[in-house]
């Protein structure tokens, strides 16, 4: 069954025709896409519950072998009829989940790839999915703990997933010996983009704190 998806008004002009979108970017060969998938897990103790960020691991038997990543993959002009059809569908095919909203562009990395000598564009995406709300007893929405988001992968593919924090992120990308694996060339950045993710959604929630605060009293 297709699922329907919104898009923040901010990214509207990404919402175009993947000819066109193409088209206004002739410096690059081939694009690429990511969705990263945030959830809040409440810690023991109570209090604001840190985000947590959902990583694949690539099977042993693929290219990269064992690394951990955000969902993507490549856009496929033939494929998709937007640049924001390629992010939903590739979060569908790598985690099973349906994406429900595009919330916001958090980064774009250009690489050069060496053995088919083209340069690639990846345009990396805060979204959000259906599977990641449902609705409550009283007949409104409540948040589905990450631990019964169901997650399916495709074993040829991606072998494990977990929800990761940005503080064990961290410090496998800074020592290069924590929990996650990173493929080198993503490690090599000085911010990568599973980081600039945090870093956009803290933006994010800051900016949505500050259109809701009441005005002070002069």
């Amino acid at each position: 069954m297709a699922h329907r998806y919104s898009i923040a008004p901010h990214l509207e002009y990404l919402n175009v025709p993947f000819a066109q979108f193409a088209a206004s970017r002739p410096e690059f060969d081939a694009f690429g896409v990511a969705g990263f998938i945030f959830v809040h897990s409440a810690p023991p103790t109570g209090g604001h519950p840190p985000p947590r960020l959902l990583l694949i691991q690539r099977a042993l038997t693929d290219s990269m072998p064992g690394c951990w990543e955000g969902p993507g993959g490549a856009a496929e002009p033939d494929e998709d009829q937007t640049l924001l059809d390629g992010v939903v569908r590739e979060v569908a095919e790598e985690t099973g989940l349906h994406v429900s909203r595009i919330v916001e562009l958090s980064s774009v990395d250009v690489r050069y790839h060496e053995r088919r000598k083209i340069r690639i564009a990846k345009y990396s995406f805060i979204v959000e999915v259906h599977e990641a709300t449902r609705c409550s007893p009283d007949g409104g929405l409540e948040i589905v703990p990450p631990e019964q988001i169901p997650v399916r992968l495709e074993p040829t593919e991606h072998s494990a997933f977990d929800w990761a924090a940005e503080e064990d992120i961290r410090s496998s990308i800074e020592t290069g010996h924590g929990r996650y694996k990173f493929w080198p060339s993503i490690a090599g950045y000085p911010a990568p983009d599973v980081l600039r993710a945090f870093l956009s959604l803290r933006q994010g929630e800051r900016s949505l704190v500050n259109k809701v605060a009441p005005m002070p009293d002069k």
